[in-house]
């Protein structure tokens, strides 16, 4: 049987359950929602990140950003992958950096994973920094995408790739919160936005998800991961 996820989450916020508050902790966890709300959120975003991860396809010796990590419950299976990778996270919750940090204590203690505050439009690494950058269901609250495009584009290498995770909107727009503070995309929308912003050789990957429940009413949402190559190189 499905999940109620609209119940649950709302449960988590007996205080103030409305969607608009909803909508601000899926923006930015903080202060005592925030461990739950990030917990809550790796149950349903957990098939979305299935299929970024087995898009991105890691080898050995990548360098590779996460924007958005949330609590950085997943970061350890993106070292399955491959041998010698190098992982850098950045979001711009400081409960969530300290929690993912406290999750991932021996990686970061060996050197392999760095994790920091801070917002994909302004990322504190050098031009031609990673091979790979991704996010899941991050650039919903990016207000201005083409400032954190630009700062993608930039870190990326010659040639990196850049993997957005993503529902399909038909599957968002059956939460009511999402119409607080959310900037839907659908595929062409996006694909265009990548264009525009010094993006090439778009490919996307689409999945159906397990089922869960709306509001007692079985819902399958859509997961899609759109690949991007860095152009104007």
């Amino acid at each position: 049987m499905g999940i109620n996820i609209l119940q649950k989450i709302q449960s988590f916020f007996r205080s103030d359950p409305s969607p608009q508050f909803i909508a601000r902790q899926l923006r930015k966890p903080s202060g005592e929602f925030a461990e739950t709300v990030a917990e809550k959120m790796n149950q349903v975003n957990k098939p979305l990140f299935d299929l970024t991860c087995q898009t991105l396809q890691i080898n050995d010796n990548e360098s590779i950003l996460e924007i958005g990590f949330g609590s950085g419950k997943f970061f350890p299976r993106l070292f399955q992958q491959a041998e010698g990778v190098q992982i850098n996270g950045i979001d711009h919750s400081e409960e969530m950096v300290q929690e993912a940090r406290r999750k991932n204590e021996n990686l970061i203690d060996s050197g392999q994973l760095q994790i920091i505050r801070a917002n994909s439009n302004d990322i504190p690494f050098s031009d031609q920094s990673f091979d790979k950058v991704f996010c899941n269901m991050v650039i919903y609250f990016w207000d201005q995408p083409e400032d954190h495009l630009e700062e993608i584009h930039r870190v990326l290498k010659p040639g990196g790739k850049f993997y957005t995770g993503m529902r399909s909107t038909e599957s968002m727009k059956v939460f009511p919160f999402v119409e607080y503070g959310f900037n839907l995309f659908g595929v062409s929308d996006w694909t265009t936005l990548l264009e525009e912003n010094g993006f090439e050789n778009i490919q996307t990957e689409l999945q159906s998800d397990p089922e869960i429940q709306l509001d007692g009413k079985p819902l399958r949402m859509e997961s899609i991961c759109v690949v991007a190559t860095k152009g104007g190189v």
